[in-house]
């Protein structure tokens, strides 16, 4: 194989697999503070209620080989709220690579005050890992060579793990910390060629959250929250998010990560049931100008609840 093409291979896979190993690991959505479920086992069944919700984003829109995640969750409530389930399935492509996760989440929860309740849940995850290694452009193309390491794509690979989370909240506060995967998860099979010359981890990711809402006039309210991701190899992640709700029902707010990203989003709930969401996003570096932001949807539906009436909304 030429010297050249060898290079190239080298640097395209060392690439490739930095996004694993440094970058953007846990699939996120613009949204996630207002549906901790995909972090966090502990939030199934906050809401009292039977919940489906459905999510798409799309990142760095115009950016060739950029992030696109998807994500369908349900969770219900189980004996008197004591206990609930709930379940994730999640898409998430970043250039040639992709996974597929099937998450299954199980809570407890017990009552500390009035209106305050602990809750503890557990994560299992179930995940394929793909590499579509004849998918990237190479610049041995150019000159009709070929590159025996991007002849064919890399094996799939499955990635078990567990995780955990605890979550706290009464009317006006809420606090969550959770770790969805306690165990790396190679990215490679180590019995294949691609292993040999680079090789990719999916480190586990600590997750940190709190938030306060605040009461400005009988059809208004504040609402304001911060979350803090650290993951192995990567810089700490610290965002913040800051929203007003109107009647119940309109949700306005904006959110900013320290020299990540900064954007808006609103959520309206159509009715009891019905609610949908969009954000939009921006790079908050020098990167800004590489793409035109990115964009997500959201849509929740709320089933009957067993209980004749929750005591008062849950916006968290």
């Amino acid at each position: 194989m030429h010297t050249t093409i060898k290079h190239t291979s080298i640097l395209v896979l060392f690439a490739l697999f930095a996004t694993a190993s440094f970058g953007q690991q846990e699939a996120m959505h613009a949204q996630n503070f207002l549906n901790l479920l995909r972090v966090n086992p502990a939030y199934a069944g906050y809401k009292e209620t039977a919940v489906v919700s459905v999510f798409h984003r799309s990142q760095w829109i115009g950016f060739k080989g950029a992030p696109s995640t998807q994500t369908l969750s349900f969770d219900m409530p189980l004996k008197r709220n004591r206990f609930a389930i709930g379940g994730t399935l999640n898409h998430d492509k970043i250039g040639p690579t992709s996974e597929l996760s099937l998450m299954a989440d199980a809570a407890a929860r017990v009552q500390v005050s009035r209106t305050g309740f602990m809750s503890f849940g557990l994560k299992a995850t179930a995940g394929l890992y793909q590499a579509r290694l004849t998918d990237v452009a190479l610049t041995s193309n150019h000159y009709g060579q070929e590159d025996s390491q991007f002849a064919q794509d890399a094996q799939s690979v499955f990635m078990p793990n567990i995780g955990f989370g605890f979550f706290y909240h009464d009317r006006r506060n809420f606090a969550s910390v959770s770790m969805p995967r306690l165990f790396e998860n190679p990215l490679d099979a180590r019995t294949s060629e691609v292993f040999a010359i680079a090789e990719g981890v999916l480190q586990p990711t600590f997750f940190a959250s709190a938030g306060r809402l605040w009461k400005i006039n009988r059809e208004l309210e504040f609402q304001g929250s911060i979350l803090t991701r650290g993951t192995k190899n990567a810089p700490l992640s610290v965002g913040t998010n800051l929203n007003l709700i109107f009647k119940e029902s309109l949700r306005v707010g904006a959110y900013y990560y320290f020299k990540e990203v900064a954007g808006a989003f609103v959520q309206y709930e159509i009715d009891k049931k019905f609610k949908v969401g969009y954000s939009m996003d921006f790079l908050a570096n020098r990167a800004v100008f590489t793409n035109f932001g990115s964009h997500e949807i959201m849509v929740s539906y709320q089933l009957k609840a067993k209980r004749r009436r929750i005591v008062y909304p849950r916006y968290f």
